[in-house]
C-alpha cells in the first residue's frame, strides 16, 4: 500500500506530550505511513526533540488554539478556527491524500465537526460513534450508537446497523455481519416503542438481522453488531467497562489473598497481564464515527503514547479493508 497520510490532533486530550510521543512511536512502528501532527508546533518539537523516528514522514500542522472539554462543541468549532481539532478537520476534508484522523480531544467537539466541517456521507441522517468491544470467543462486537445519539428515530438505527455491518466487513472480512437490537428480551415483540418499531426494519431489511439481544450477552460472540440509540449504547458500554474494573480487582485480591505462602503469585501477575492487555483501551485504539465521509477514530481522553499507535493501526486497517471506499 502506497504510504497513507494520517492525521493526528495532539491537544484538547488530557495528557498532550503523551499524544505526542505516541506520534513518534507510531512512525517508528508503521512504516507504510506518513502523519501530520496538529497543535502549537513549538511543544510539538520541542517534545519530540529527543525522539527517534524517521522526520522525513511527519509534517506538523501549526495551530495555536485548543478545544477543551469546557467548550461549547459547536460554539468551539465555529469560533476557534485555529484549534488543533479545527484545523484536522480542515485538512482532512480538503487534502485528498490525507486519509483519516486520529484525536483524543473532545467527543462532542469531534462529533460536530465531523457533520459541520467534513461532512456527512450521502444519505446519512445522523453519524454515530462506535465502540468495539472484545468478545468471548477472542473477536469484537461492534456497538453502535454509544453515545452520539442519545435520542432517535428507528430509521436512523437501521442506518446505523449498516454503518457497523460495512465496518466488520470491511476490518473484519466477515461476509455477512450478524445484526443484533438491544432490548429488554429476546422475543419478538419485547422493547419499547423505538425498538418494536426498529425490530421490523431490520426484519424486512437486507442485513443478517438476528433478532434482539439483552445486554448481558453482548460480549457472548453471537453477533457482529448491537444497535441501539445513543443513551442506552453509552450506559451499557460504560456499564461493561466499570464492571470489569470491578471484577478484575475483586478477583485479584481474592486470589493474592488465598494464595499458598509457597507460591510467589507470579503466574496471577502473568495472567492478568495478559487480560489487561486484552481488555485495556489503550491497547485496542479508538472508536470510530461512522458516517462520515472519511476515516475518524476517536480515542479516549486519557490516551497514552500506545493508544495513539494501535488507533492509528487501527485506521490503517480501514482503510487496507477498502472501509474508506464505503464513504461518499
Amino acid at each position: 500500500m502506497e504510504k497513507e497520510k494520517i492525521i493526528i490532533d495532539c491537544f484538547g486530550c488530557d495528557n498532550p506530550e503523551s499524544v505526542i510521543k505516541g506520534v513518534a512511536k507510531t512512525i517508528r512502528n508503521l512504516p507504510e505511513i506518513k502523519l501530520i501532527a496538529a497543535g502549537n508546533r513549538k511543544t510539538i518539537e520541542e517534545i519530540l526533540k529527543d525522539e527517534e523516528f524517521d522526520k522525513s514522514r511527519l509534517e506538523i500542522l501549526d495551530a495555536e488554539e485548543i478545544i477543551t472539554n469546557d467548550d461549547s462543541p459547536v460554539d468551539a468549532i465555529m469560533h476557534k478556527k485555529n484549534s488543533s481539532l479545527v484545523q484536522s478537520f480542515l485538512r482532512l476534508k480538503n487534502d485528498g491524500e490525507v486519509a483519516a484522523m486520529v484525536s483524543a480531544g473532545s467527543t462532542g467537539a469531534v462529533l460536530a465537526g465531523s457533520s459541520v466541517i467534513l461532512g456527512r456521507c450521502e444519505g446519512v441522517d445522523r453519524p454515530a460513534l462506535s465502540a468495539f468491544l472484545p468478545t468471548d470467543d477472542g473477536k469484537e462486537v461492534c456497538l453502535v450508537d454509544c453515545g452520539a445519539n442519545v435520542d432517535c428515530r428507528p430509521e436512523q438505527l437501521l442506518q446505523f446497523s449498516k454503518y457497523g455491518a460495512d465496518y466488520m466487513r470491511c476490518v473484519h472480512g466477515i461476509a455477512a455481519p450478524r445484526i443484533g437490537l438491544l432490548s429488554v428480551g429476546t422475543e419478538d415483540k419485547k422493547g419499547n416503542a423505538l425498538g418494536k418499531a426498529t425490530f421490523k426494519l431490520l426484519k424486512d431489511s437486507d442485513l443478517n438481522f438476528k433478532g434482539n439481544i439483552e445486554a448481558r450477552t453482548v460480549l457472548c460472540g453471537d453477533v457482529d453488531v448491537v444497535v441501539t440509540d445513543g443513551f442506552a449504547g453509552n450506559v451499557l458500554l460504560k456499564t461493561i467497562e466499570g464492571t470489569a474494573n470491578s471484577m478484575i480487582k475483586k478477583t485479584l485480591y481474592l486470589l493474592k489473598k488465598h494464595l499458598p505462602k509457597e507460591y510467589d503469585g507470579s503466574f496471577i501477575k502473568s495472567a492478568f497481564a495478559e487480560l489487561m492487555q486484552q481488555v485495556d483501551f489503550n491497547s485496542l485504539g479508538g472508536g470510530v464515527i461512522l458516517g462520515v465521509k472519511k476515516v475518524i477514530v476517536k480515542c479516549h481522553g486519557s490516551s497514552n503514547s500506545d493508544t495513539i499507535f494501535n488507533s492509528v493501526r487501527q485506521a490503517v486497517k480501514m482503510l487496507e479493508g477498502g472501509f474508506n471506499k464505503t464513504l461518499k
